[in-house]
């Protein structure tokens, strides 16, 4: 049987960093967006302007995968970060 192309401990790694880097980001993004849908609605006087809320809740939801995938695909590319071998 021939060896994996990616050894199991690094796409262990990589799917580590992916969920730590997407939830960490979510936390982030979550409060955001939250925070601008209160001031474009303050703004605006009370009236929501629904594009501008569309479009920080599509920041807000698609940004963090962006990043977890980010922080995946460099650990696959560079190896197992020493912080992560530390935890093994």
């Amino acid at each position: 049987m021939s060896d994996p192309t990616i050894p199991p401990s690094v796409l262990k790694a990589a799917k580590r960093g992916f969920i730590r880097t997407t939830a960490q980001s979510y936390s982030t993004a979550l409060a955001g967006g939250i925070s601008a849908a209160v001031i474009i609605t303050t703004i605006q006087g009370g009236q929501p302007d629904w594009v501008a809320l569309a479009v920080t809740a599509g920041v807000a939801v698609v940004s963090p995968l962006l990043a977890g995938s980010a922080s995946f695909l460099s650990i696959l590319a560079k190896g197992v970060p020493a912080d992560y071998l530390a935890a093994e």
